[in-house]
């Protein structure tokens, strides 16, 4: 197993909270925090291969004039906080090419609301991070930290890469099928996929209207749920949600989860039997331990669901990118290609086939989470698979992205070589901030 050389920890490496503490307290500048982060780039970075485009010099500047800045103002949250930004969002100061020669050197007019959101409350955009061609499949150069042999998973390839090598405490994701979950998995990171439009999209590049949902990755829920709270959409929080902070507690005098529903999706066989395994064995730990987990069974028409995500997705990127892929074909992937082509044979009625049992399904969620907070599933098939030439198989994220449930994956599972196994666990529609809570009452429950 190849890792890359491991410097002494920086700020980089520190919890955000920790950061933004420091920050505020006076007890550090936003220059030195951006400093030690960019050295940590720049003795990782080699191996790794996270970043698209990055300029210290810019950083630096940037992070002086957030200096000027009075230490612990109300209206900078995230004064200071370095965030790596995923190559399919838009910055104004820096160029956004989408993973795709077709768009070598391009320069967007302006930011993505989501980073406009980020640098209103003090955060500091470090660098752009590798996506795959468009968010699909094609691969960058990105190698997985926890073995550098191995995929990190895709499409947010660099944002994870870079939050799991200690580059960064925080960066943006985007996904379709399974690229926050996916990654954060193979990485052995927390990635959050929230309810589809909580997070504003305008500014990142649209391959799927259905499908395409912002998210984060980061080595901490509560980090997640620190920025969650600045860059999302005004009615992302429910009523019942408005004024309960995502670092409550979920059960009264504890931090353990309640009302768990461990769920076999009909692609359970398809899971690894380590990852099996370690699901059941898991379930049993958290029944021991007093936790209320259930068996969950999941709507029959559910079954469906993964078939119709591909179809839906394969046929909205196709008209998201043919015309222009046509035009230059010489610079577009063979795998690209293949997919538009897929794409481009679906029927408009097969295509609205799909989007009424989405409807279908989406209708019967109060039924699914009627007496539990979370779902428990699969986050992948297993450990990253080997090799570079693929970012793995988003399966166990398809159905849940189609459905525009809020997940989360968490690292809780090992495989059978020693590499880190997500636990996804889905929350109900605008239910974000109590999936929050739940997922770090078992984070502190794993402790």
């Amino acid at each position: 197993m190849s890792k890359p050389a491991q410097p002494a920890a920086g700020a980089a490496e520190a919890p955000g909270k920790a950061i933004l503490a420091a920050i505020a307290s006076g007890r550090r500048t936003v220059s030195e925090t951006a400093r030690e982060c960019l050295d940590t780039i720049q003795a990782r970075e080699p191996d790794i291969k996270a970043f698209v485009h990055l300029d210290p010099e810019a950083v630096l500047a940037e992070a002086r004039e957030l200096d000027r800045i009075p230490p612990g103002d109300r209206a900078k949250p995230l004064l200071g906080l370095p965030v790596g930004v995923k190559d399919l969002i838009d910055t104004a100061d820096q160029p956004t090419e989408y993973g795709s020669r077709l768009f070598a050197g391009h320069r967007p007019a302006g930011d993505a609301a989501v980073v406009r959101k980020l640098r209103d409350a003090g955060a500091l955009p470090v660098g752009k991070t590798v996506t795959t061609e468009f968010a699909c499949f094609s691969p960058g150069p990105t190698r997985n930290p926890r073995d550098l042999q191995r995929t990190p998973g895709g499409s947010s390839s660099g944002s994870a890469a870079a939050v799991a090598a200690g580059m960064l405490p925080v960066a943006l994701g985007t996904q379709t099928a399974g690229s926050v979950i996916r990654p954060a998995s193979f990485c052995g990171i927390v990635g959050f996929k929230p309810t589809f439009g909580a997070i504003d999209r305008t500014g990142v590049f649209p391959i799927s209207e259905t499908l395409d949902t912002v998210g984060l990755l980061s080595r901490s829920v509560a980090d997640i749920s620190v920025v969650f709270d600045v860059v999302r959409a005004g009615s992302s929080r429910s009523d019942a949600q408005a004024g309960a902070g995502a670092g409550a507690t979920v059960s009264p005098g504890g931090t353990k989860p309640v009302r768990l529903g461990f769920a076999r999706p009909v692609e359970w066989d398809r899971a690894d039997p380590e990852t099996r395994a370690g699901l059941e064995a898991l379930k049993l730990q958290l029944m021991d331990s007093n936790t209320q987990v259930v068996e969950t069974s999941l709507p029959a028409e559910y079954d469906g669901l993964t078939a119709a995500q591909s179809l839906i997705m394969d046929f909205e990127v196709s008209k998201a990118l043919m015309s222009r892929c046509e035009k230059n074909p010489e610079l577009v992937s063979s795998s690209l290609m293949e997919v538009l082509k897929r794409g481009a044979a679906i029927s408009a009625s097969d295509y609205s086939a799909a989007l009424e049992l989405a409807d279908k399904c989406r209708a019967m969620l109060p039924e699914v989470f009627g007496a539990i907070d979370a779902v428990v599933v699969p986050a992948v098939i297993g450990e990253a698979p080997m090799g570079l030439q693929a970012t793995g198989d988003p399966l166990f994220g398809r159905s849940w992205t189609l459905l525009h449930c809020p997940a989360i994956s968490l690292p809780l599972l090992e495989g059978p070589n020693g590499l880190p196994v997500g636990v996804q666990l889905v929350g109900n529609l605008h239910r974000d901030d109590d999936l929050l809570r739940t997922a770090q009452s078992l984070m502190d429950w794993s402790r």
